[in-house]
């Protein structure tokens, strides 16, 4: 199966991404391996932008690096302003109903 290009540009991305996390840390590519739980193989295929290295292996890898944190960010939805003002709106009546009931 064919990747689209924004697909394959963003794994070419996290593995330089990885790759200069790794490069900053001074560790060799089989030493990360052996502090991640993957072979240096499989690090090589992360830093090369290889799609085909199952996800689980990723986090592990960042977790190592102490990245894991980053992964939060990875799938966050992008907030709508409409719906926020409406949720907003809705949390403001509720007030003045509750404040209305009280007295």
């Amino acid at each position: 199966m064919t990747l689209p290009s924004e697909a394959e540009q963003f794994f070419h991305e996290l593995g330089l991404r990885l790759r200069t996390a790794r490069i900053d840390r001074r560790e060799s590519q089989a030493d990360l391996g052996a502090r991640a739980g993957v072979s240096r193989h499989i690090i090589i295929k992360m830093e090369q932008g290889d799609p085909s290295v199952a996800l689980g292996k990723w986090v592990r890898v960042s977790y190592a690096l102490g990245l894991l944190k980053t992964w939060s960010e990875v799938l966050q939805l992008p907030v709508d302003p409409f719906a926020e003002y409406d949720r907003k709106q809705r949390q403001e009546q509720q007030l003045k109903a509750t404040r209305i009931r009280k007295k």
